[in-house]
């Protein structure tokens, strides 16, 4: 039997899933190791050959592919751990990062100090050179000052070297042969350049997301060699691929050259894993959410499509620009740490226990309250069957951290400040949905929410009633969302070229000879992975605006030779998309400033299992009753526990109910009723 794996690694449990042929599911959660997150995907994967009575090297050598979502990137950046890094830049601008557009992080207040830049001032180097905007060498590379700087910065001891010059996306070669000198002098040291990370116009942009690369490199490439000699060490001879923040995969080796699309690896898989859920109820609209250990992302899904961006800040606070799920994340997952602020106000997260010590409960020496603890308080969680009775927690310690820490200095009881916790936890989530939705001028009524994490489907149901949604579908791999979005996602590749031309005055030859070779530059790429020709595919798109804006709207292509009509029905879709976002559209000419394309690569898929009809009762599965909290009962109310893993299609349960599986508990409060569908997910439906 082959299997496909994705693994996840989140703050506080590291997620697996393997799909054999036929399209069963073996599911596995393990607890991170921080201190090296490859200690934990390789506990899970031993733990994934236990459960399927096999030792680990017969396990691996019957696995064709593992997808892996990692927060490298992502901590590195966000705890200030990445590489020492350095930059070489034109002569004249070695503060591009540091004045950045312009724009304080807060304009109305003054003291709030600007970001420090990844690359300090004094490992910033400036080289004699100098390209035309249009590609033209204006001065040539000084070769001599680039060796200089570059002892200079191995004196210092970077691990990482930027190269960014200014026009070097008209033309590289001034960026690629400093590249090669780098090398010459500064061994194991990580080089990238901006042409090869970003060839795009608007100079911050770029220098910014190549140094973001710099800065992460090392630690992800460290992180991905360690991986794969361990897998390779046990029998693993397929693929490995690592998910990107667009929600595609790529090889280890591109991954590591190109170590800034993972910034945002984990959370984006969990939209891919929505459209495909949705894919099989016939539903469009979604709005995705995840609520792991640490943190709760949401992503809104439109027509079968992930909300995309080309741009955001990581951490609040470095640009990047690539295109992107746009997740929008808060602190707040079931590690989520209580606590009082000023005039004792009671606050919850963002910071959270994560998986060292974790919430109280856990037994590992937390003595900080978490949402965990609360949900264990007000029976929504099980003790005795937390992680399938695998995990051994303590209520009375999930008790006492609450009363220590919240009930007795607020002068209530521990279930009224367990309750206090979950309401304002929800109301930050509701928050966050709303971001995505609301704020985009969206109905979230008109969507069906996926609620996904292990701490997801106790929460969902508040989230929404509060939004007035309808609709709720529980997958029912919904603890392991994000590693189920690795293993459906195609391979992915993007790449740009700035060209800014007047679209009334474009050369149609010189616009499909751009398209050719950007689509001969994918094909390279997905060549290197071993993709064949029938199984890769572009995606093309045109950064437009109107003649005199500053920002652009980004249009799909036809994939096909551009002329005149296609150009018309481009501009229609723009002035079609400019409304929709900007509610206005104009008469003036329009400009295209960038031009696309994603390159795919078709992986082999495995298809879930679809379940035959049962009957619609599910009494048998009923298997106890125990007191649990409802904001609609005003307190606790004997409760029916169903074994949710049993569960066929079919089967419908009328709430107040709790539905146990290994990997999550789902709470059906009043009125609220559940059924399982075809695919063993759960369908909610939400009273008015």
């Amino acid at each position: 039997m082959k299997y496909v794996v994705g693994v996840d690694v989140g703050g506080t449990f590291t997620d697996l899933v393997a799909i054999d042929e036929a399209g069963h599911t073996t599911v596995i959660k393990s607890p991170s190791t921080p201190e090296n997150p490859g200690i934990g995907v390789v506990t899970a994967i031993e733990k994934c050959a236990v459960a399927l009575d096999m030792d680990l090297e017969d396990f691996l050598s019957n696995v064709l592919r593992i997808c892996h979502g990692t927060t490298v990137s992502t901590n590195a950046i966000l705890t200030q751990t990445g590489a020492r890094i350095g930059m070489l830049v034109t002569k004249g601008f070695r503060d591009i990062t540091e004045i950045r557009t312009g724009i304080r992080e807060n304009g109305y207040d003054y003291a709030v100090p600007q970001p420090a830049p990844l690359a300090p001032r004094y490992l910033r180097v400036g080289i004699e050179e100098r390209v035309k905007w249009n590609g033209e060498i204006h001065s040539p590379l000084n070769e001599r000052e680039v060796r200089e700087a570059a002892r200079y910065l191995a004196q210092q001891g970077v691990e990482a070297i930027a190269i960014c010059f200014l026009w070097s996306f008209r033309n590289p070669a001034h960026e690629r042969r400093a590249a090669e000198i780098c090398k010459e002098e500064c061994p194991g040291v990580y080089i990238t350049t901006s042409a090869d990370v970003l060839s795009e116009v608007r100079e911050y942009r770029r220098f910014s997301t190549t140094c973001i690369n710099a800065y992460v490199g090392p630690a992800l490439a460290k992180y991905v060699t360690y991986l794969l000699d361990e897998l390779r060490k046990e029998g693993f001879a397929q693929e490995l691929l690592i998910t990107q923040s667009s929600a595609g995969v790529m090889s280890p080796e591109i991954a590591c050259e190109q170590a800034m699309r993972t910034v945002l690896s984990g959370p984006a898989c969990a939209p891919a894993a929505g459209v495909y859920t949705g894919q099989l109820y016939g539903i469009d609209n979604l709005i995705t959410t995840d609520m792991g250990g640490t943190s709760f992302d949401v992503t809104l899904i439109k027509d079968g499509k992930p909300w995309m961006t080309d741009e955001t800040k990581v951490a609040q606070v470095y640009c990047i620009r690539l295109p992107m799920v746009d997740v929008w994340t808060i602190g707040a997952g079931g590690g989520s740490i209580a606590w009082l602020g000023k005039g004792k106000s009671l606050h919850v997260g963002p910071q959270s226990a994560g998986a060292t010590p974790g919430p109280a409960a856990y037994r590992k020496g937390g003595r900080e309250p978490t949402t965990t603890d609360a949900d264990f308080v007000l029976g929504y969680l099980n003790p005795d069957f937390y992680l399938g009775g695998e995990f051994p927690v303590s209520l009375d310690l999930a008790r006492w951290a609450i009363k220590e820490r919240i009930a007795d200095p607020l002068g209530i009881d521990v279930v009224e400040a367990a309750r206090s916790m979950v309401k304002i936890l929800n109301s930050a989530m509701v928050g966050a949905i709303s971001a995505v939705s609301v704020r985009r001028g969206e109905d979230p009524r008109r969507y069906t929410m996926v609620a996904a994490g292990g701490a997801g489907p106790v929460h969902a149901p508040a989230l929404a009633r509060a939004l007035r949604m309808r609709k709720i579908i529980i997958p029912r791999l919904s603890s392991v969302f994000c590693a189920m979005g690795g293993v459906i996602s195609d391979l992915r590749h993007d790449f740009v070229r700035t060209v800014n031309w007047r679209t009334n005055q474009v050369s149609f030859d010189a616009l499909n000879q751009v398209y050719e070779e950007l689509e001969q530059e994918a094909h390279r790429l997905l060549e290197r992975e071993k993709i064949p020709p029938a199984d890769r595919y572009f995606k093309r798109t045109i950064d437009m605006r109107y003649l005199g804006q500053f920002h652009e709207v980004d249009v799909d292509v036809p994939n096909e030779e551009l002329g005149p009509e296609q150009i018309k029905e481009v501009i229609r879709r723009f002035d079609e998309k400019h409304e929709a976002m900007y509610a206005y559209r104009d008469i003036v000419e329009t400009e295209i400033i960038n031009v696309r394309v994603a390159g795919f690569g078709r992986v082999v898929k495995m298809s879930l299992k679809e379940y035959p009809h049962s009957s619609e009762d599910a009494g048998k599965y009923r298997k106890d009753t125990r007191d649990v909290f409802f904001e609609e009962m005003d307190g606790f109310i004997a409760t029916p526990v169903y074994d949710g893993d049993a569960m066929r299609h079919g089967n419908r349960v009328q709430g107040p109910a709790v539905i146990e599986q290994k990997i999550t508990t789902i709470v059906v409060p009043p009125g609220y009723s559940i059924e399982v569908g075809k695919y063993g997910d759960y369908i909610m439906e939400v009273p008015e």
